[in-house]
């Protein structure tokens, strides 16, 4: 595990790092960290769970949507798909939706708050075309919060959820609000961080 660790931590930095100071070399090392958590995966265990492992292989595949310039709805739509199949993989453990009402409705709020922060902007800057996406891709990042909540606030299952989430909102800000360079850094540090936890919540991080 210590070693594991250790390098998907290397390449998480050599990502961070080339994102911010050589963009060429960007383009193979950011999904690097995600393919080391997949052949963990595999290597771990002989059986995967085909809602996680389509969850974090539309994850891949956002990512590498994302280098493009004219990716971002491509990848954004391609991290959706992700979230709605973490949803599925939460919900199957939990047997269902959560129920509790004081933390749905807060999460209810927070999404509220984060559509409408995002969609001001949208309007302010002229790029009312990303409104819709937006805001659905804000709706389920919600409900992929949610969906972990069956599990302890503690656990890797809801800590992941919540950097995921996070990482979703930094992305927007960074896009849509102010570009600056380290929130790009911050962007890749909680999602390489939400990939992580997460396979070490469904067992495949040993």
């Amino acid at each position: 595990m210590e070693l594991r660790m250790l390098i998907f931590v290397s390449l998480v930095v050599l990502a961070v790092l080339t994102k911010l100071f050589w963009r060429r070399a960007y383009i193979f090392a950011k999904p690097l960290p995600v393919i080391f958590i997949i052949v963990n995966a595999f290597a771990s265990t002989t059986r995967i769970e085909t809602y996680w492992f389509a969850a974090i292989s539309f994850g891949l595949a956002g990512d590498i949507l994302l280098l493009h310039p004219r990716g971002f709805v491509a990848g954004l739509l391609s991290f959706l798909f992700g979230h709605i199949f973490y949803i599925f993989a939460f919900n199957r453990e939990g047997g269902g939706w959560y129920q509790d009402i004081p933390i749905s409705l807060a999460i209810f709020l927070g999404v509220l708050l984060l559509v409408y922060y995002l969609v001001r902007h949208l309007v302010k800057t002229r790029q009312k075309k990303y409104i819709l996406p937006v805001f659905v891709y804000t709706v389920v990042s919600g409900l992929f919060l949610l969906s972990s909540m069956h599990n302890p606030i503690q656990s890797a299952a809801v800590i992941g959820a919540f950097f995921f989430c996070f990482s979703d909102f930094l992305l927007g800000f960074h896009k849509f609000v102010r570009p600056i360079w380290y929130v790009q850094a911050a962007v890749s540090i909680t999602y390489y961080m939400a990939q992580w936890l997460l396979a070490l919540h469904f067992g495949y991080i040993r």
